[in-house]
């Protein structure tokens, strides 16, 4: 199971069914339609029922939905919080004597002339 597996079953749970899900994904049905039915088989059992055109969260269904929207919830975290990260500590720069010796670019590049 991924993500986008998460994300896409979410989807369909909290829209109702999977053709509000795909367009709020900005995917076609059939895929969707085909990552619900994956990740079904996957864990072998059924997370939704129909009901007067809706798909309703069965049990398992609501156990996997608080799950994953948990770990949509983290994983978004952690993308920010490395994305957050700025250089931190000392920075140390060496030099060779030479370079270093040099007062400034004029001094060395008249040298060398």
């Amino acid at each position: 199971m991924d993500l986008v597996e998460l994300r896409i079953f979410k989807a369909v749970a909290e829209q109702g069914g999977i053709l509000r899900a795909a367009s709020t994904l900005h995917r076609v049905q059939s895929n969707v339609t085909t990552r619900v039915q994956r990740l079904e088989a996957r864990l072998g059992t059924k997370l939704f029922n129909r009901e007067r055109r809706r798909l309703v969260l069965t049990a398992e269904g609501k156990v996997l939905l608080d799950y994953a929207q948990r770990l949509l919830q983290l994983s978004g975290e952690a993308q920010a919080a490395v994305k957050g990260i700025a250089p931190q500590g000392a920075l140390k720069l060496g030099a060779l004597e030479s370079t270093a010796a040099c007062a400034s670019l004029e001094s060395c590049s008249s040298r060398s002339a």
